[in-house]
């Protein structure tokens, strides 16, 4: 009996045995039939198929041949879950982030809409935490302010408004922090409707009816090649100082996020002498909530020009009323 034989016939009394294993046994047993333990693995490895798929065409019986971690040890599968970036199309695209609806500041909303569409917007990027989801936060709430049905009321009027002013365009809407509170609160008080459509945050807020573009929460936004626009709560730490320099920091590419409810830049050459850059948009929030009155919040947006990978970011801000340039 030569050692191929051999090696059939122990896989056939032992077929769920790991191959380093049988190898090993083999060795062991028949060490005049293998020159080494590698050679007798690499056998029972051939017989199974698992030596490349060019030398499984040349073996006519396939019956011992197994898919790979069928037997034995093996590294598991992994289940993560890989998120493709949400592509941004060429176009002027009007940039809000923190709205906290219904939370906001009407007069600065409105200024920067009325500049967005005086400066030849195409389209919106709702950039997180529009709705802010008071009602099912995990913050103790007066029972007086805790009404779910008038933020999503109010979250759907400004959808409603905005897809008013822009008739045409796109409206894209990025989920934020605030708005993973909803999917929060149904894991841990109703997990029995997770799951169920119509309790779906693009459902509650009426997307379909406005034409709305979602993107879930901690799914990066491409915009080209080159630039990256997030929410902010997707990555971790960072300046205190100055947000745009800790986004730099974390990416190491241009990027724009909100978040933070700061206006702020940070430009930088990297070792290929290409300046880098990146900003943290202002808020459309009130700016002295109740629960923090010291901070140092502004308002503020952006414009974002595309064309292809090419890529033109005004950051603004709104002060005492002005919008000026950052």
């Amino acid at each position: 009996m030569n050692a191929d034989e051999l090696i059939r016939e122990e896989l056939k009394k032992f077929p769920e045995i790991a191959t380093m294993s049988l190898a090993k046994k083999l060795f062991k047993e028949h060490p005049a039939l293998f020159k080494s333990l590698e050679s007798a693995r690499n056998m029972v490895r051939y017989r199974r198929g698992a030596m490349g798929k060019s030398l499984r065409k040349n073996i006519k019986d396939k019956s011992q041949f197994r898919e790979p971690g069928e037997a034995g040890w093996s590294i598991p599968k992994s289940e993560t879950k890989m998120k493709k970036p949400f592509r941004l199309t060429n176009g002027k695209w009007l940039v809000m982030s923190d709205l906290h609806i219904p939370y906001h500041d009407e007069d600065a909303i409105e200024q920067a809409i009325d500049y967005g569409f005086k400066n030849g917007i195409d389209n919106v990027i709702l950039l997180g935490d529009v709705c802010d989801f008071f009602a099912v936060s995990r913050w103790l709430k007066d029972p007086e302010e805790r009404n779910l049905s008038r933020e999503l009321m109010l979250t759907r009027q400004m959808l409603g408004y905005i897809r008013q002013q822009i008739p045409n365009g796109r409206i894209v809407y990025k989920e934020g922090n605030h708005e993973e509170r909803w999917s929060a609160y149904m894991y841990t008080k109703a997990p029995e409707i997770c799951g169920v459509t119509e309790f779906e945050m693009r459902n509650l807020l009426e997307f379909s009816k406005w034409g709305i573009e979602h993107c879930e929460s901690r799914r990066m936004i491409k915009a080209g090649k080159h630039l990256t626009l997030i929410h902010g709560h997707e990555k971790f730490g960072g300046s205190s100082v100055n947000p745009a320099r800790g986004l730099f920091n974390q990416l190491g590419v241009c990027a724009i996020m909100g978040h933070h409810h700061q206006s702020s830049g940070h430009s930088q050459k990297n070792a290929d002498d290409k300046f880098l850059a990146c900003w943290s948009l202002g808020c459309l929030c009130d700016l002295k909530p109740d629960y923090a009155p010291i901070n140092k919040w502004n308002h503020g947006f952006g414009i974002l020009q595309l064309k292809g990978n090419d890529f033109h970011f005004e950051n603004l801000r709104i002060i005492n009323g002005q919008i000026n340039h950052l």
